[in-house]
């Protein structure tokens, strides 16, 4: 449907209304601004979508990767590794419930 309306919006202009070719500056802004805006809305579209993902997957990895940390730091097994893990997790969990869905 877009491209039916698209290739509309493109040659219409192109032959105009009894066949002559209409080559004005104003029909060429108008074509390059909806290209623009076409290709902005895309951008957005996309940067929406990696940041969900990116939400949605780091939501996930905090949890698991706190309780590793906590094991190792209780067990002593490795003390230091499992105080970074734990220290990570928190900055992963402060980033994806309060920096990015500011985002979105």
């Amino acid at each position: 449907m877009r491209i039916l309306s698209l290739a509309e919006r493109l040659i219409i202009p192109l032959v105009g209304e009894e066949g002559e070719q209409a080559a004005s500056s104003e029909w060429f802004t108008k074509l390059i601004e909806s290209i623009v805006n076409a290709v902005e809305k895309t951008v957005s579209a996309f940067s929406q979508m990696v940041l969900q993902a990116s939400l949605r997957i780091l939501s996930m990895i905090y949890a698991p990767m706190a309780v590793i940390g906590v094991i190792l730091y209780v067990t002593k097994v490795n003390k230091y590794l499992g105080r970074d893990l734990i220290f990570g997790a928190l900055l992963l969990a402060f980033f994806s419930e309060f920096v990015l869905p500011v985002l979105l």
